[in-house]
């Protein structure tokens, strides 16, 4: 009888090592930089803009994978769930790149 070990979260999340994995790490990059911008470094500001705008627009990309993929059924839930978050990360980089604009203009 073979006995299933059983692993923790963090293995299971970085098991299929992937974009989903390198898009929640740039993305927690750039939120940590822009919490240390709000100190009114503007450098680091605009650096916490343009990481995070990457990893919401690699995010969206790896949505976008998804939807036109022709495997996948229209009324599976991975669908679904891709509409979704393709729409709010599409709202998080439009944010992303006005913050960025702001921060250049102001």
């Amino acid at each position: 009888m073979a006995i299933k070990k059983k692993r923790n979260m963090f293995v299971r999340y970085f098991t299929p090592f992937g974009l989903r994995q390198i898009c929640d790490i740039v993305m927690l990059v750039g939120v940590v930089l822009l919490i240390v911008g709000l100190f009114n470094l503007d450098g680091v500001l605009l650096a916490g803009f343009i990481i995070y705008a990457i990893g919401s627009g690699l995010s969206v990309a790896r949505c976008c994978l998804v939807l036109f993929s022709k495997k996948i059924n229209h009324r599976d839930p991975a669908y679904k769930a891709a509409i979704i978050n393709a729409s709010i990360m599409g709202v998080l980089f439009a944010l992303a790149v006005f913050g960025m604009i702001w921060t250049i203009v102001a």
